[in-house]
C-alpha cells in the first residue's frame, strides 16, 4: 500500500471535522440577531471595538496606522448600517486596516468559542493550486465525494459568480491581513461561504477540463484538535497535528508512546492554525532532552514572558521532519521555528513560507451586543530573535503542490519527508540532502581502438 494510502485511511476517520472555516458566516438568523440593533446599539458596539483596540493591542504605534483617524472613518459607516451584518462588517473592515489575523471581531450569531472552534463545511477544502483555486481536500463521507467531486479539480465559479471575482471581492471586504498570504487564505475560507443561503452550487471543471456543477449543503462542524499517529512503511512514524489544545495534549502522548521505537518521525502541521501556547510547549518537550528556550511573548509595554519546553515523560531521539504549509500558523509556526533553529527536524513545506500569523491573544472580550472580540496584545519572538508575525517561517526545503499530483492521489511534500528520513538513517545528516541519483549511458559503443565510447541519448 502506498504511503497516500496509508495516510488517506486515518485522514478519513479523523479530517471529517477538520474542514473548517475560521472567517465569520452568518449561518442562521436567530430571533436574538433576527432585529436590527438600533443606532445607539450599534454605535456602543463599535466605540468598544475601537477603544479596546486603543487600549490592548500590542503595538502602540498599529503597524503604522491611525488609529484615531479609523474611528473617524468608520464610525459614521457603523451608524448607518441598517443590520447587525452590516454592522460587523463595518467592525471587520476597520480591524482589517491593522494586518492583523488574529484580531478578529464574531457576531453574536456566530457563537465563537476559542475552547471549542467550530465553523461551517460543504465537505471540501479549495487552495489556491498553481494560481487557481483548486479542491485540495474532500470529505469522503460527503455529497461532494458522492458526486465525484476529487482532489485536483478547478473551482471556476460560485452561486454563478465567478470564483476569481468573488476572491477579489471577498479581499476587498477583509481589507489587510498579517501577510499576503494570510490575505489569500483568509479570502479561500470565505469562498464558499460567501452567500446567505444553507446551499452552494459550485461550478467545476475536472481532470478531463470538462465543466460540472454540484449544489451541496453548508454545515456547521465542529473543528477538533487532534493528534493522529501512523506507522509508515520502513518503521517510519507519522503523526498529523491538527490544533494545540488541552484535549490534543494525551492524544500525543500516546501517540509517542506507540511510535517510539520508530527509526524516524514525520510531524504534519500543514493543517494547524495554531491554538494554546502551554499545549505549544508540551509538544516541544518530546523533542528536547533539556529545558529549551522557545521564545518570548512581549507586551505593548515592553514586558516579555519567556517559555520553555518541560521534561516530557517520553523523549523522542530519532530524526525528524516537520512538514507545514500557509495553512501552519501561530502555535504550529512557534513549534516549527524551535524545531528549525536547533535543528533538530528538517521542515519541508509546500509553500515559500508559512502564514506570518504569529501573536499572542490573552482573553477573549465579549461586546455589550453578545458578539466577541480577539485582540492581539503581545508580540512573539523566537529564541534567536526573530519576528515570525508578518514575515512568515521559511522552510528549509520548498516542495510545490500541484494539481496533477492531487490527481493522482500522491502526497509529494510527504514522500520527499519520508525519503530525507530514509537518508538520514542510512547515511547521517551530513548527507541527507545529496542526490544520489546516477544518470546511466543508454547507449555504448565501441571505438575503433575497442574502448568504450558512452553516449547519452
Amino acid at each position: 500500500m502506498s504511503i497516500f494510502r496509508y495516510k488517506s485511511a486515518i485522514r478519513s476517520l479523523a479530517l471529517t471535522l477538520l474542514v473548517v472555516v475560521t472567517a465569520p458566516f452568518l449561518f442562521a438568523q436567530t430571533p436574538e440577531s433576527a432585529a436590527a440593533p438600533t443606532r445607539q446599539e450599534r454605535l456602543r458596539v463599535f466605540d468598544q471595538v475601537w477603544r479596546t483596540v486603543s487600549e490592548s493591542y500590542h503595538d502602540e504605534r498599529f503597524n503604522g496606522v491611525d488609529w484615531r483617524a479609523q474611528r473617524q472613518i468608520f464610525r459614521p459607516l457603523a451608524e448607518m448600517a441598517t443590520t447587525r451584518a452590516e454592522l460587523y462588517s463595518v467592525l471587520r473592515r476597520m480591524l482589517g486596516t491593522l494586518g492583523d489575523a488574529h484580531t478578529r471581531v464574531y457576531a453574536p450569531e456566530e457563537s465563537f468559542d476559542r475552547y471549542q472552534p467550530s465553523g461551517i463545511s460543504v465537505g471540501l477544502l479549495v487552495r489556491p493550486i498553481e494560481g487557481r483555486p483548486t479542491v485540495t481536500w474532500v470529505d469522503p463521507d460527503s455529497a461532494a465525494a458522492e458526486a465525484g467531486l476529487r482532489p485536483g479539480y478547478r473551482i471556476l465559479a460560485v452561486d454563478g459568480e465567478p470564483a476569481r471575482q468573488l476572491l477579489e471581492r471577498i479581499r476587498r471586504d477583509i481589507g489587510a491581513s498579517s501577510t499576503p498570504l494570510a490575505l489569500e487564505l483568509q479570502s479561500y475560507e470565505r469562498l464558499l461561504q460567501s452567500g446567505n443561503g444553507r446551499s452552494v452550487t459550485i461550478e467545476f471543471a475536472d481532470e478531463n477540463e470538462r465543466t460540472q456543477s454540484i449544489t451541496l449543503q453548508r454545515r456547521l462542524v465542529e473543528h477538533r484538535r487532534r493528534a493522529i499517529p501512523l506507522l509508515l512503511p520502513h518503521r517510519i512514524g507519522y503523526i498529523e497535528l491538527t490544533g494545540f489544545g488541552q484535549e490534543v495534549e494525551q492524544q500525543f502522548e500516546q501517540a509517542m508512546e506507540e511510535l517510539q521505537d520508530t527509526r524516524g518521525l514525520i510531524l504534519d502541521l500543514r493543517n494547524n492554525g495554531g491554538g494554546f501556547v502551554n499545549s505549544v510547549l508540551q509538544i516541544a518537550s518530546y523533542f528536547f532532552p533539556e529545558q529549551t528556550d522557545l521564545g518570548e511573548f512581549i507586551g505593548r509595554d515592553g514586558q516579555a514572558t519567556k517559555r520553555y519546553t518541560g521534561l516530557a515523560r517520553l523523549l523522542y531521539r530519532g530524526p525528524v521532519t516537520v512538514l507545514v504549509s500557509a495553512r501552519s500558523a501561530s502555535g504550529a509556526e512557534i513549534l516549527a521555528a524551535a524545531m528549525q533553529e536547533y535543528r533538530r527536524a528538517l521542515v519541508v513545506g509546500v509553500h515559500p513560507s508559512t502564514c506570518g500569523c504569529l501573536l499572542g491573544v490573552s482573553r477573549t472580550i465579549r461586546l455589550v451586543d453578545g458578539g466577541k472580540l480577539n485582540v492581539s496584545d503581545t508580540d512573539f519572538r523566537t529564541s534567536q530573535g526573530r519576528r515570525i508575525e508578518g514575515r512568515g517561517l521559511k522552510p528549509d526545503l520548498f516542495v510545490a503542490l500541484r494539481a496533477v499530483d492531487l490527481l493522482r492521489e500522491s502526497d509529494q511534500p510527504l514522500l520527499v519527508a519520508t525519503d530525507y528520513l530514509e537518508r538520514q538513517i542510512l547515511f547521517g545528516h551530513r548527507y541527507a540532502m545529496i542526490d544520489f541519483s546516477i544518470r546511466l549511458p543508454r547507449e555504448i559503443r565501441l571505438d575503433e581502438t575497442g574502448q568504450s565510447d558512452l553516449r547519452q541519448q
